[in-house]
């Protein structure tokens, strides 16, 4: 029996601006839990060009068996992984699977490896974020029986090709996941469970780190650190102790347990409102001028006729 679980993950996007044209869906094998990839492709309603969105949310836990748990849902040859997708058409919303790309999803590394590549014949922007309930510096494990030491953080950020971290791209991270900061480490979570937690054993557990994470293959990206006042992740701590403790979410101010990622992309080939205005108002001037000269001419012809000339 599927339980359907209360750590669910959802894309929305401005309507006015962008339309949603391909659905897709990529299921956790032998989970108990709906636990899935969702993959939303956006088409912008003037430029045409289109930004893959993905997300996911990874299983928790700070045991090494708990990140072998995340590394399997990256990669794993050994399970049969399902790929359903819906297109828009003329006619309405379609069912069309993926064809022989299917054959060769292994798990979430290959499904988001395959809306990156799409950049190369349709000039689209892939971004993918997630919970990964991993942090980039947590200790490496054990994968293909013992041949090979790796983590979440670096199975994402060198197993897809093209594909960057915004940690990175901002400067906030070095690609091997440590901080930049000599003193200090930033994070996107600090929580403590209190006595009504339904995780008993997790009680008092301080998590103060930095585990929610956006790559994309967007040419560059750029932090909103603060908004009207309140900070957006990640928050930089020199300690757990102290001053983080007093910090702890959620609040009223966050109703969630996780500080808020919120960063601005600058898309692969997508024309921005500007750059389109700016052309919208050229291709205007040119029609402007095109009628100035149709007109000047036909007075010229008509001046022509009227002086006995021919034209």
């Amino acid at each position: 029996k599927t339980v359907v679980d209360d750590d669910g993950v959802a894309i929305f996007w401005k309507k006015d601006k962008f339309k949603a044209i391909e659905l897709g869906f990529l299921k956790f094998p032998s989970s108990k839990k709906s636990e899935a990839v969702i993959a939303v492709v956006l088409e912008n309603i003037k430029t045409e060009k289109r930004i893959n969105v993905l997300t996911t949310h990874l299983p928790s836990g700070d045991e090494k068996k708990k990140e072998k748990e995340r590394l399997d849902v990256l990669e794993n040859y050994d399970e049969t992984w399902d790929a359903k997708r819906i297109f828009r058409t003329s006619f309405g919303w379609r069912k069309c699977n993926y064809g022989d790309f299917a054959q060769q999803f292994n798990g979430i590394l290959s499904f988001v490896a395959h809306y990156v590549k799409r950049e190369l014949y349709d000039s689209s922007t892939t971004i993918f974020a997630l919970d990964a309930n991993s942090r980039p510096l947590f200790p490496l494990v054990a994968v293909d029986g013992g041949s090979k030491r790796t983590n979440t953080w670096n199975s994402i950020h060198q197993g897809i090709p093209n594909l960057d971290s915004v940690w990175v791209q901002s400067g906030k991270l070095l690609a091997t996941g440590e901080s930049t900061s000599s003193s200090k480490f930033p994070a996107s979570v600090n929580k403590m469970r209190g006595p009504s937690s339904n995780q008993p054993n997790k009680i008092g557990e301080h998590q103060c780190e930095l585990i929610d994470h956006i790559f994309t293959n967007g040419q560059e990206s750029q932090l909103i650190e603060d908004i009207k006042g309140q900070k957006m992740a990640p928050i930089l701590y020199e300690s757990r102790e102290g001053k983080a403790e007093l910090e702890l979410n959620p609040t009223q101010k966050i109703p969630s347990d996780h500080f808020p990622v919120v960063v601005d992309i600058t898309l692969s080939g997508l024309v921005t409102e500007s750059e389109y205005q700016s052309v919208d108002r050229l291709m205007e001037l040119l029609r402007n001028q095109e009628e100035r000269i149709s007109r000047l001419e036909n007075e010229a012809e008509v001046e022509g006729i009227t002086n006995g000339e021919t034209w």
